[in-house]
């Protein structure tokens, strides 16, 4: 004899026969008016990662203008009137600011996350060095820094720019010393010293540095306006790994926006930049002392200036004869 209980429960599963389960959907519909936020798009990261790989490991850097995207706010005129000369000096500063929405952070990080791939890396090159907590893991890092100059050309070259010519290399030979015997010595004396330090709290080090690196690189490409050269750059590359029609609509599309977001860049008003004089020295005057007497005869004892003397003694004329009979 069925119980309450079994008469329940085969209620239930009479009145569930003839549905169909639905699969539980991982994304709740955001009500009608909020706003949408930006989803995972794998494919966009896995090409970012691609252009952000597509350079050498020792590519050349940007310069630090560029990465400061400095521009000029004012001069600074300075005048010697004891010299007779103008001297004018630009004032400049850093170009960073503020997005104006999200999808323009989100370009801004996509375009310079790339573009200044290496200025990040020497960034975090030297966080790393600085944050190390003894001194033999410190200079593990440096011998395995010269390991990595032997190695590339264009890190000697900059450096033989740097040094002026002092630092002499070719193919073969580093400041006097075989390039391959260079590259092992110093990183195998890295590896020791590396080993001999305490390996853990140093790892610990450099993970604690690049991660502060990322999010300072984070803040810096958001921060970093497009600007026209690599707004070219980044369309460029988008033709480049296009192979398909959709990827080349794609790439139009996105050159598009770029080529949009630097014309808003540019279209913002600009305050005023300011000209300051600095004067150094008396003036010279071009009066003679005769001139500054008339000027003073020609004023009463109040302060005042009898104006209508001076425009009549200005609209004198004298002859000859007249002057050295007015002087007698």
């Amino acid at each position: 004899m069925p119980t309450a209980s079994t008469r329940r429960t085969t209620g239930a599963v009479t009145r569930a026969r003839g549905r169909t389960a639905r699969p539980r959907s991982s994304t709740v519909p955001a009500p009608e008016g909020s706003e949408v936020t930006i989803a995972f798009d794998g494919v966009a990261v896995k090409k970012w990662f691609a252009r952000a790989t597509e350079a050498p490991w020792d590519a050349t850097a940007a310069t630090w203008r560029e990465f400061f995207a400095l521009k000029s706010i004012g001069a600074v005129v300075e005048v010697d009137n004891d010299r007779e000369t103008v001297n004018a000096t630009e004032v400049e500063s850093h170009g960073l600011n503020f997005p104006s929405c999200k999808a323009e952070a989100l370009a801004r990080a996509k375009a310079n996350t790339v573009r200044f791939r290496q200025n990040y890396l020497v960034m975090a090159a030297a966080a790393a060095l600085i944050g190390c907590e003894c001194a033999a893991f410190g200079l593990a890092l440096t011998l395995f820094y010269v390991h990595l100059a032997a190695t590339s050309d264009k890190i000697l070259g900059e450096l033989e720019l740097g040094t002026r010519g002092a630092l002499k290399w070719n193919a073969e030979v580093v400041a006097g010393v075989p390039r391959k015997r260079l590259r092992r010595v110093t990183l195998a004396s890295a590896i020791v010293l590396f080993l001999l330090s305490d390996a853990t709290a140093n790892t610990y080090a450099v993970v604690r540095s690049v991660m502060w690196t990322s999010v300072v690189a984070v803040i810096h490409a958001m921060l970093r306006p497009i600007d026209l050269k690599g707004t070219l750059a980044n369309i460029v590359k988008e033709f480049r790994a296009a192979k398909s029609k959709e990827e080349l609509k794609d790439a139009a599309q996105a050159g598009f926006n770029s080529m949009k977001a630097w014309i808003g860049e540019k279209v913002k008003p600009e305050n005023a930049k300011p000209v300051f004089v600095v004067e150094k020295g008396a003036r010279k005057t071009n009066r003679t002392g005769n001139e500054e007497e008339e000027q003073a005869k020609r004023e009463n004892p109040d302060g005042a200036i009898d104006v209508d003397a001076k425009k009549v003694e200005e609209n004198k004329f004298y002859l000859p004869h007249d002057r050295v009979e007015d002087d007698t």
